[in-house]
């Protein structure tokens, strides 16, 4: 991240920018944002609160499991944040320092299952939630240690379960003061568009919201249970100029699901028209525009809805589109179980299979020049062998098709609507043959794209292409092999698992026409 001469960061992280811009405009507090590795030059007597944003500050992050022994081992990320922390106390003994550190961000749920930490790493408080509209409020009330009751509340929210095990939202109360969020009965309610400030800095890669929420109700994920709330175009430019004054001249847009953006149809058929609209005023300021996330059914339900973004965008053989996309599984019964709106706006039994959706919509984001990055979930409740196999064969045969996509495997961490149970999956204390051969098919795929892409997609001179793409595949090739010997010490099963998963391409169909399906909703004739 660069800085000033100061020690001021010049780009940070999208989160930190909307804090920044609500203290800004709605306090009288100094405000800096400060490099992580310059943060002690801003602490002294005078400094009352010191902020951190963290994603994955314990290393519990539904990736970071996967690569640190299910959280046996310290992470990257953990050191990091640790890291940060002992500056900031070392800071603050030097120069007599007495502010609060506060700390937020989408990590905070890590908190609660580690309270310890806290005082540990020399936390006062941590807060949950949006708080960009009203931040300056709880800062200015921390300051002079008298928290409004009526808007904030020592706690956090979870969620419980009733006798028939329908999930629904509790606060949980902190007598000790270390959780922060929202007072549920506060006249302050999540904050409408209007109320959300405009960035003031340029954020990292050109971040720019477009949208909050998802609306499709998967039981383990956080996101769903905000609100939908659309950015209009007109306010998206506003933050996507002051990155290209920063010299960002592309516009990555901050979406949990981008084919929700301004939807109307309660079975999410995309709004096209709205979509297209945001990327139209977009694009006549920056050279290239993509969102971080989106979903699968509506581009397999509309393509149109990917190729009219690929067109307007640019997008070709030297420019394509990446996006994140949680595939999560290949089966139907995990698929009806736990996220059964992720098929809208088809469904999954009747329209087709979720394999078959899922190779419908790869193949139109391939046909438009999206290069999808999926993500999938090991130990969700009731998965059984079947239920990775039907994962391995959806992988297998679209690799077979040479379709471009990758896959990272991903533990499954229960929030959302899952969150009051607090757990967290041990995926290789019970690692089975299945899942071990899913977690190779994976890797495998990430290497054929290695081979595959890596060259095509490079944008550097040919003998630096030719450089990276070695380095790539000598990685690729090696990281697999490595992969296989340590499943194989496992046991005879693991070993026979892998190699079956080598060439087990099957997936279930119904023989679904999407053509068909598709001429039918055009034809269908309802008054809006």
């Amino acid at each position: 991240v660069p800085f000033d001469e100061a020690g001021r960061a010049l780009l940070a992280p999208y989160a930190i920018r909307k804090i920044e811009a609500c203290l800004v405009k709605k306090s009288k507090l100094q405000v800096v944002v400060a490099h992580p590795k310059l943060v002690s030059r801003f602490i002294g007597p005078d400094t009352k609160i010191i902020g951190v944003n963290t994603m994955d500050p314990l290393g519990l992050g539904p990736l970071t499991l996967m690569f640190n022994n299910a959280g046996r081992e310290k992470s990257w990320v953990t050191k990091e944040f640790e890291d940060l922390m002992q500056r900031i106390q070392v800071a603050k003994k030097n120069t007599g320092c007495r502010a609060k550190v506060v700390v937020g961000g989408s990590g905070e749920w890590e908190f609660e299952h580690r309270p310890e930490m806290i005082e540990q790493l020399g936390i006062d408080h941590v807060v949950q939630g949006e708080m960009d509209d009203i931040i300056h409020l709880l800062f200015e009330q921390l300051i002079e240690d008298s928290l409004d009751h009526s808007i904030f509340m020592y706690g956090h929210k979870t969620t419980t379960f009733d006798a028939h095990g329908r999930p629904f939202i509790r606060y949980v109360k902190d007598d000790a003061g270390r959780f922060i969020c929202r007072n549920p009965a506060s006249r302050y309610r999540l904050p409408k568009i209007e109320d959300i400030p405009t960035i003031v800095n340029p954020a990292i890669s050109g971040q720019a919201e477009i949208m909050r929420g998802c609306g499709i109700d998967c039981d383990f994920c956080e996101v769903t249970t905000r609100p939908l709330r659309y950015y209009p175009p007109e306010k998206v430019v506003e933050e996507v100029l002051v990155n290209l004054r920063g010299g960002i001249n592309n516009a990555w847009f901050v979406t949990d699901n981008q084919w929700a953006y301004m939807v109307r149809d309660p079975m999410f058929w995309p709004n096209k028209e709205a979509i297209f609209r945001l990327y139209r005023a977009v694009m006549q300021h920056v050279s290239k525009a993509n969102p971080m996330h989106a979903t699968l059914a509506p581009v397999a339900a509309d393509p149109e809805a990917a190729m009219g973004v690929a067109k307007i965008v640019g997008a070709g053989p030297d420019k394509h589109i990446g996006v994140q996309i949680g595939l999560e599984t290949g089966s139907d019964k995990l698929v009806l179980k736990h996220m059964v709106n992720k098929a809208k706006p088809l469904k999954v039994g009747v329209d087709g299979t979720w394999a078959e959706i899922v190779v419908e919509a790869q193949k139109v984001y391939n046909a438009a020049y999206w290069i999808p990055a999926y993500t999938i979930i090991l130990g969700q409740e009731g998965e059984t062998d079947e239920d990775s196999w039907d994962t391995i064969g959806l992988i297998n045969y679209m690799a077979s098709l040479n379709l471009y996509f990758t896959v990272t495997p991903m533990a499954l961490v229960n929030l959302g609507s899952l969150r009051g149970t607090n757990v967290l999956t041990d995926v290789y204390a019970n690692l089975t043959p299945a899942q071990a051969a899913l977690i190779y098919v994976c890797w495998r795929n990430t290497k054929r794209m290695a081979q595959s892409v890596a060259f095509k997609i490079a944008k550097d001179n040919f003998l630096f292409r030719i450089l990276t793409t070695t380095i790539l595949n000598v990685g690729a090739n090696f990281w697999l092999d490595r992969l296989e010997k340590y499943f194989a010490r496992l046991g005879k099963e693991y070993e026979k698992a892998i190699d079956k998963a080598k060439n087990y391409v099957h997936i279930k169909t119904m023989g679904t026409d999407f053509n068909k399906l598709r001429q039918m909703y055009k034809a269908m004739k309802v008054s809006v």
